[in-house]
């Protein structure tokens, strides 16, 4: 490599309606042969799912907002994450926490989404949509 070469280049370019940080973005895991895909959150509770597809023998980047169930349209998203279920359950599984003022002070919240449907496991509009039920869990 010469001097001033860098390796990396720019690829795609998106623009988010507020800013986030590390915590907002987390890598799914490969799940049955296909890529990797990214889920970025902003603080304004917006969540965008970026991954590339192969359409016509080249890669194309693409990018799409999810509706995650549950979050408050003025709620601030702190962090999001991703997993893989433990062998021998099968699926994805996906945490967001997010801080909702309600006026006096800011309340801290967990949500935690997957879907045990057959064949649904890692469909991620059916994931956001299925919030796991949680005894202690504060309504809004």
């Amino acid at each position: 490599m010469s001097g001033d070469c860098c390796p990396f280049t720019e690829d795609t370019f998106s623009r988010f309606p507020s800013q986030s940080n590390v915590y907002g973005l987390s890598v799914l895991p490969c799940t049955g042969g296909a890529g990797h895909e990214l889920l970025a959150a902003t603080l304004k509770g917006k969540v965008t799912s970026f991954k590339y597809q192969e359409l016509r023998d080249k890669l194309r980047a693409g990018g799409r907002e999810l509706q995650f169930t549950y979050i408050p349209v003025d709620a601030e998203i702190v962090s999001i994450d991703s997993f893989s279920k433990s062998p021998p359950k099968r699926g994805l599984v996906v945490g967001i926490t997010f801080i909702k003022d309600s006026g006096d002070k800011a309340s801290p919240f967990l949500n935690i989404y997957c879907d045990y449907e057959p064949g649904s496991e890692y469909n991620l509009d059916s994931i956001a949509r299925t919030l796991l039920p949680h005894p202690h869990r504060s309504t809004l």
